[in-house]
């Protein structure tokens, strides 16, 4: 004998489903560029957002500079350099 699901126990669990995918739906989605280059054209929609909601293809070269970090002078047009104030937002972009 299988004890079935109370009433109240089915619309809980069907309302907490759905406040789940509701919740989910409103979080900023992240930011996604395609390609392996860097193209200042393609990335420069990414001024102005946090580097925690970018999403870059692994096979890019990419560095993040902040205001304490230092940045080494080798050059590297394949590379996207992002430029980040203190806490995290993209304030510049250049490829090299």
């Amino acid at each position: 004998m299988t004890a079935t699901p109370r009433p109240t126990l089915r619309v809980t669990l069907i309302g907490a489903s759905l406040l789940t995918l509701a919740l989910g739906a409103c979080g900023a989605s992240p930011y996604t560029v395609d390609g392996a280059q860097c193209s200042p054209e393609r990335h420069q929609a990414l001024v102005g957002r946090n580097i925690g909601e970018v999403l870059l293809p692994p096979n890019l070269r990419k560095r993040e500079v902040g205001p304490e970090r230092v940045m080494t002078r080798d050059f590297n047009p394949a590379r996207l350099t992002m430029f980040l104030d203190a806490k995290g937002w993209i304030t510049g972009i250049a490829c090299g």
